[in-house]
């Protein structure tokens, strides 16, 4: 036993010892962004339960690559005057990190490319402002907040509810998510969770192994990417006692939310994003082969985006379905991958958001804006 512990302590100590070596050799020839991750200095959650997730205002950062910038009102935009100015029409946009722009400068997001657009368009004593009140991790009970807050010092003429396929979840009546999706990040973090984030802040190696190493664990199933928190897989799954729950209670927060736009005069649209895996036969297989993702038959034909269709019918509420449309597109030009991120099938591209917001604007077009 004790030539074994004197074998393991060398063994241990020389494995430490070369880590430590690779460590200095990154930090000295090939540095990394130890921001790249790091959301914390502009995300934050509301103290109490539940917790609602928040942009920190007045809050600046370098996140995966490029810069944000939060506003006193927590909006990632310029500073907004308030009251809202004569012959002004204004926009708000809510939903998660695609609607704020994951990994995307802010001028391409798509909610500044529809201002954009819009502007182009407009007739000179008409001014348009879309604001992009996106925050990451954000689900239906955190929009439902953002607005409830927000929305009547901000004026909006009209609110756009960007939904992700990982929207469709159990809320409580307070807007807590049931299951796995509720663990809040500030309490009950695994520890191996809490090591790999602090990792990620401290160590150039960690850095550049991160995403290499998560993908392989992934692929050969060391993790199981179904119940990768946030991913959002649920509604794409076979059809589950939990799945019908979940679209129940989902169909409830979506309602609260019209009513409450509607109570106050705001107009409503909602824009639904499509994954990755639905653009093709090919993009199906490869999420379900390569990262073992139990797909349901629904995924191919669009039945989340023919639900919440169903859901707007009946609501009278405008819904713009992005799948056909996106579908028209190589669907690797259409989603963010780079060398730190070698495949996320929810987050969309610079291209991604452009396509979104030009739908988005034909819409508003045939229905809203006269």
């Amino acid at each position: 036993m004790r030539r074994f512990l004197t074998h393991f302590g060398i063994f241990s100590l020389s494995v430490c010892a070369t880590l430590l070596l690779i460590e200095g050799g990154f930090r000295v020839f090939h540095p990394q962004d130890l921001g790249y991750w790091d959301s914390a200095p502009f995300r934050g959650f509301e103290p109490r339960p539940p917790h609602f997730i928040k942009n920190i205002p007045n809050s600046r950062a370098h996140f995966l690559g490029t810069e944000v910038a939060i506003n006193s009102n927590g909006l990632r935009d310029r500073e907004v005057v308030i009251p809202k100015p004569p012959h002004t029409v204004r926009v708000l946009v809510v939903g998660d990190s695609i609607t704020f722009g994951y990994g995307i400068p802010i001028d391409h997001t798509y909610p500044k490319v529809l201002e954009r657009l819009l502007n182009e368009a407009a007739p000179p004593s008409r001014r348009y402002e879309v604001l992009n009140g996106g925050a990451l991790g954000g689900s239906l009970s955190d929009y439902y907040h953002f607005l409830s807050q927000k929305a009547p010092a901000l004026q909006p003429d009209l609110v756009i509810v960007g939904i992700a396929l990982n929207d469709i979840l159990v809320y409580s009546p307070s807007g807590e998510i049931s299951g796995e999706g509720a663990e809040w990040e500030g309490h009950n973090m695994p520890t191996t969770r809490r090591m790999s984030r602090f990792l990620l802040r401290h160590s150039h190696l960690y850095l550049f192994s991160y995403s290499r190493l998560k993908s392989f664990f992934y692929s050969t199933g060391v993790f199981d990417a179904n119940t990768m928190r946030g991913a959002g897989f649920g509604a794409l799954q076979p059809r589950s006692a939990y799945q019908t729950e979940a679209w129940d209670s989902s169909y409830a927060m979506l309602s609260q939310i019209v009513d409450f736009c509607r109570g106050r005069g705001y107009g409503i649209v909602l824009v639904v994003f499509p994954m990755q895996m639905q653009m093709s036969e090919a993009e199906f297989e490869f999420y379900r082969d390569k990262f073992h993702l139990h797909l349901g038959p629904g995924t191919l034909s669009g039945e989340p985006q023919a639900r919440l269709r169903e859901f707007g019918a009946k609501s009278g509420v405008a819904v713009v379905d992005l799948l056909p449309v996106f579908r028209s597109y190589p669907p690797k030009e259409m989603y963010l991958h780079n060398s730190m991120i070698p495949a996320d099938p929810t987050h969309p591209s610079v291209k991604g958001d452009e396509v979104a917001a030009a739908e988005i604007l034909r819409m508003l077009k045939t229905s809203i804006i006269k």
